[in-house]
């Protein structure tokens, strides 16, 4: 099992680290720990070789781990489960729609309330609110990818290549921005502060359920792997 061990990916060697610690937690002893382990390891191992993850053929941490809980402690039992470990999902796309969705929610929502209560402020347009949340949560999986993500794992991060991409992202950005802030108010509709507010929260509802739903790992922390 050691061998099998010393192949795993910084990624995998994760996955079964939250696995045995997840087994723990249920009761299982070290020799079933152990038995279950040697059955998933060559698993992991050969999927590597395919460049497919440990939970793509096993499942989340969570979902993998549930299978050998004990029946009557599942029922009604409440999911005690750490966040860091339940939100494992990194599949860009899933990142980027979490991100994406949690700026236009609190930008949706601050806009939207500023112009209810102040006759000076206006709602963005609502071009504008989609495509500066949707170019900010994509510089916010940026940063993830090049930044948060190799620190979490160890790694040095080099200077040129992470926060040069990310001060391009970042330059383009604002382009966007301004760039949409210039079309006419026929087609970059600018909603009443409620419409606006309304909008915002239903983003953030929308984040919460896809959240949970997939178990999308949020692009605004990690932690370090833990070996």
């Amino acid at each position: 099992m050691e061998n099998f061990i010393d192949q795993l990916t910084a990624k995998n060697s994760e996955y079964v680290h939250i696995v045995t610690r997840e087994l723990v937690k249920i009761g299982k002893s070290d020799d079933e720990i152990k038995t279950i382990l040697s059955e998933i390891l060559p698993q992991i191992v050969a999927a590597q070789k395919e460049r497919k993850l440990a939970k793509d053929i096993l499942g989340t941490p969570n979902e993998f781990t549930s299978k050998y809980a004990p029946k009557t402690a599942a029922k009604g039992a409440k999911n005690t489960t750490p966040a860091s470990d339940r939100f494992t999902n990194d599949k860009p796309v899933l990142m980027w729609l979490d991100s994406s969705l949690l700026m236009l929610g609190v930008l949706a929502v601050i806009n939207g309330i500023m112009a209810l209560f102040s006759k000076n402020a206006r709602t963005y347009g609502i071009i504008t609110l989609i495509i500066m949340s949707f170019a900010a949560g994509f510089v916010m999986y940026l940063m993830y990818r090049l930044v948060y993500k190799p620190q979490a794992e160890g790694k040095k991060v080099p200077w040129l290549r992470s926060f040069g991409p990310l001060t391009l992202a970042f330059l383009a950005w604002i382009l966007l921005f301004m760039a949409t802030m210039l079309l006419p108010s026929s087609i970059n509709v600018s909603p009443a502060g409620y419409l606006v507010a309304a909008v915002g929260l239903i983003a953030l509802a929308l984040r919460y359920f896809l959240k949970r739903r997939y178990n999308i790992k949020s692009a605004m922390g990690t932690q370090p792997v833990r070996k």
